[in-house]
């Protein structure tokens, strides 16, 4: 009886670790995959109520190129600096990086996470330039009456046509390409702009670019 009480009483003094909500899909960063830092909360959320030695240092990270936000723990006596870019492997064995805290939308970020996010996203929209001319070489029909070039910010029915008619007469090679032989001058902050769209997931039917919602 002493033996169970003993225990017992050991079981109750276990910390109490909250659970997810049913249906809730725990959230990860593949390790392979690269990221990049908008913004290090270093003392954790300052609208969270709670004594600011409790807080958990956090990091807003944008990953890529599969283009999802969240919220990482992060060691603040690490050098880790805002714009750091490295895998997420890279950044555990470093000990600059911990567990994912969940997977966050645009509207979660940071005055400074989002005042970075599009030169940011357009500095990756070129470095995956082949990835992306795929698609407007490639691109088809959503629906009987929706192109997803249509989808991108600032293309409405006659720029679609211009597309569709120039890469018909020869596939598009780069960026510059497709400026050069349409009207469509920055393709890659268009891209970009469409990337921030999905991420702020209002009003947002179709994803192109962002996994954000297949994550969930």
């Amino acid at each position: 009886m002493e033996r169970n009480r003993d225990r017992n009483r050991r079981l109750s003094q276990r910390p109490r670790y909250p659970r997810r909500e049913p249906g809730v899909k725990k959230q990860f960063i593949k390790k392979f995959r690269e990221l990049i830092i908008l913004d290090l909360l270093l003392h954790g959320h300052p609208e969270e109520d709670k004594p600011s030695w409790s807080k958990i240092p956090i990091a807003q990270v944008l990953t890529f190129p599969d283009f999802v936000l969240y919220e990482v723990k992060c060691n603040r006596d690490s050098d880790i600096k805002v714009q750091e870019k490295n895998t997420y492997e890279e950044f555990l064995k470093q000990n600059k990086l911990g567990d994912v805290i969940k997977k966050i939308d645009y509207n979660d970020l940071t005055n400074t996470s989002k005042a970075l996010i599009l030169p940011l996203l357009e500095a990756e929209v070129l470095n995956y330039e082949e990835e992306f001319i795929n698609f407007f070489n490639n691109s088809t029909s959503i629906t009987p009456r929706m192109h997803s070039l249509k989808l991108l910010p600032g293309v409405g029915q006659k720029h679609m046509w211009e597309i569709i008619d120039a890469r018909n007469r020869q596939k598009f090679t780069t960026f510059k390409d497709i400026s050069d032989r349409t009207s469509m001058s920055q393709p890659a902050k268009q891209i970009a702009l469409r990337i921030i769209k999905e991420l702020q997931r209002e009003g947002v039917k179709y994803y192109l670019f962002s996994k954000t919602q297949k994550y969930e």
